[in-house]
């Protein structure tokens, strides 16, 4: 079964009912050269995706009031308005599409730029196969939401908003000329936003990386104390998360809880021997998996407020809660929004599939598996009383994956590293 089809699974029917039958993608470029290649390069798609061509980021705007498109992608420096422009007003009038940059441009100051507006960036010149991979993958992300309301939320999150405690210790780092990268990386990992727009951006072919990094220490070592100290301080990549009252201590609870989640998957992952990049998945993707319920909070407080009320009213489960007043779960959002990022794929898998873990794999632990029997045990500890902080783990799924019996020692190992953090 589609795994993406599976995400909404009352709905899986009507998410692909709600798929329209050709994708729109907008592609300019100043150069009708380049064009033409991109013309010939994904022919063979022309059945399934219906392409427009523009050189200007002026006529490619009055493309876009002439008819809907799904994604655009765009070079960087154009003479006019340049691609960062461009996107800048896609954003604005068009918040649900994909944007994504294809440039042979790699000056810093624009890469920077762009880092606010493009979900995802190319580097001319571009080979066919992860041309075709991108805008396929750009397109049929699209299919995780039904509500158009909720893809045009997520597409228009271009920072998550941080702890000013942490953001304010990232700041205090930057006038410290004893620091490393690594120990930039270490402070960026305390925060869900923050981890979360670092490897966005590490991940961008624009930074010359031909491979994922998944971790935020790796990533801020590749970037470097100069970019990190001007994403910080000149973009505004990072935010800070600006409401006051009840909403704060709930985002320091949910940070806190992401990163023990993350640390317990990767203790469970490495225990059963899986690879490193599951047990790198198991980390990040538990750092990272109620990004959605970040996204929510930060973006529709009022009715997260009224999530969160229902859910205790009622005796449900968060997500279920979610899944009244949305129509989604904070699984799907996230999820959502770290493809648009281009994170690494079995990352968002494990981040969209984390109560759901026997959609993901019917036969083998995952990292979303371990995120979620990590995130139960979480629960256990932290909200035993609060059916909203509720999360069962699936025991039918681990009897069928023949891991029942493991339970107790994921327990021991959960109820270890609370231990040592305590003592700490």
């Amino acid at each position: 079964m589609n795994e993406q089809s599976q995400l909404l699974d009352n709905n899986a029917k009507c998410v692909k009912l709600a798929v329209p039958p050709l994708k729109r993608v907008l592609f300019v470029d100043d150069d009708q050269n380049i064009l033409d290649g991109i013309k010939r390069t994904l022919h063979s798609m022309r059945a399934e995706w219906q392409m427009a061509f523009s050189t200007s980021g002026e006529e490619a705007l009055k493309k876009l009031e002439e008819r809907e498109f799904d994604v655009i992608v765009t070079d960087m420096r154009m003479p006019g308005m340049t691609g960062s422009e461009l996107l800048t007003e896609v954003l604005q009038r068009y918040p649900s599409m994909v944007r994504i940059i294809l440039s042979g441009t790699v000056e810093h100051d624009l890469v920077l730029r762009s880092a606010t507006t493009a979900h995802q960036s190319l580097v001319k010149p571009c080979d066919a196969t992860t041309l075709r991979a991108t805008l396929d993958a750009a397109l049929r992300i699209r299919e995780i939401l039904i509500s158009p309301k909720l893809r045009s939320l997520v597409s228009q999150v271009t920072s998550l908003p941080s702890l000013p405690s942490i953001h304010a210790k990232l700041i205090e780092s930057l006038d410290n000329p004893e620091i490393s990268s690594r120990e930039m990386g270490e402070i960026i990992a305390q925060d869900v936003g923050m981890t979360a727009k670092l490897l966005q951006l590490a991940n961008s072919a624009f930074f010359g990386l031909y491979r994922y990094v998944a971790s935020p220490s790796e990533a801020a070592i590749y970037l470097g104390l100069d970019t990190i100290r001007a994403l910080t301080l000149s973009t505004g990549v990072f935010s800070v998360f600006q409401q006051s009252g009840a909403a704060e201590p709930f985002i320091g609870q949910l940070q806190r809880h992401s990163i023990k989640v993350g640390m317990v998957a990767s203790l469970i992952a490495k225990r059963e021997n899986l690879p490193k990049k599951i047990c790198d998945s198991s980390l990040i993707g538990g750092l990272l998996h109620d990004v959605g319920k970040l996204v929510l909070a930060a973006n529709c407080p009022k009715e997260y407020d009224e999530v969160l009320a229902g859910a205790r009213e009622e005796g449900i489960a968060w997500h279920e809660a979610e899944l009244r007043v949305f129509g989604a779960t904070h699984a799907e959002i996230g999820a959502y929004l770290l493809w648009l990022w281009g994170l690494p794929d079995e990352m968002c898998k494990a981040v969209a599939f984390h109560h759901k873990p026997a959609y993901c794999s019917e036969t083998t632990l995952t990292a979303a598996a371990a995120i979620h029997v990590a995130d139960a045990l979480e629960h256990e500890v932290e909200g035993a009383p609060d059916p909203a902080c509720r999360a069962d783990i699936d025991m039918n799924y681990l009897t069928t994956i023949k891991l029942a019996d493991h339970v107790p020692e994921w327990r021991r190992l959960h109820d270890e590293f609370t231990s040592r953090g305590e003592e700490a």
